[in-house]
């Protein structure tokens, strides 16, 4: 006679909820994405509610890996601000790395404390275990993983990349911005210095064609030749860096139509703007 594991759905519910949320704040701190926490819960709630597969009965292999892909597609896309297909499939790797990472962890870590109250169906994991050992295990894993990225070298330094978010008309645009030492860009009338951003990630903010004198030219010189860039000044800009959080006026933001990275950052912060 086989054993027959008891699931309860609170349980279930609330643990995959909150691995979920760890998970995709974990990938929001290696990659330095910009992502609200209430995207980040929405994808982690979206998770939770996959987890009720448990109950179907035994998916054939190739459609559980199908399903398993696209959910897990659908969490990336609802948990961060995607503004290219480089920064979603980084995103999902991530993701999928992270997972492995904590899934491994978990299993060694329950092996050697209770190896008993296991359910995996459906690629979904079920533990029965108290809320105290999931937290503990979850926090646990969360800065071993930290750990392991500084010293692989994988973080990159907070000094050097920074979540930006730039507010105009009730409106705002995050995405992370590179502090460039040689851009000294600035506005020649005001000599405001000039963050350049390329244009898909600041659309939402940017002024529409009946507000053109919004717009000032900014000169620039480059080792291919050089040209103007159109810049506006927004309401504020919002610069994390580090433990600090920068916000200013003074500023102007060039929009670029070209991508300043393959998809690591999509703005060109100037260096002042942190001193």
């Amino acid at each position: 006679m086989g054993h027959t594991q008891t699931v309860y759905l609170d349980v279930l519910i609330g643990v995959n909820l909150f691995i979920n949320y760890f998970l995709l704040l974990a990938v929001a701190r290696f990659l330095h994405i910009p992502a609200k926490r209430g995207r980040m819960v929405a994808g982690a709630a979206l998770g939770a509610f996959y987890a009720l597969s448990i109950f179907l009965p035994e998916l054939y292999p190739v459609l559980s890996l199908l399903v398993k892909l696209l959910m897990s597609a659908t969490i990336i896309w609802l948990a961060f601000p995607i503004q290219s297909w480089k920064t979603f499939l980084r995103a999902l790797a991530g993701f999928y790395l992270t997972s492995f990472a904590f899934a491994g962890f978990m299993l060694c870590l329950w092996y050697f404390v209770a190896p008993q109250g296991l359910l995996i169906k459906n690629s979904v994991v079920y533990f029965d275990v108290s809320p105290l050992f999931l937290l503990c295990a979850t926090v646990a894993c969360y800065f071993a993983i930290r750990l392991v990225q500084r010293i692989t070298g994988r973080q990159r330094p907070e000094a050097l990349f920074c979540p930006i978010t730039i507010q105009r008309g009730g409106q705002e645009s995050r995405c992370t911005a590179k502090v460039d030492t040689g851009n000294t860009l600035t506005e020649p009338f005001s000599g405001f210095p000039v963050v350049v951003v390329q244009e898909e990630a600041v659309q939402a903010v940017v002024p529409q064609q009946q507000e053109q004198t919004a717009f000032r030219l900014v000169p620039y010189g480059a080792v291919g030749g050089g040209g103007v860039l159109s810049a506006f000044r927004p309401e504020k800009l919002v610069i994390s860096a580090g433990k600090r959080v920068i916000e200013t006026r003074d500023v102007y933001i060039a929009v670029s139509q070209e991508p300043l990275s393959n998809g690591e950052f999509q703005a060109l912060l100037h260096p002042d703007l942190l001193s």
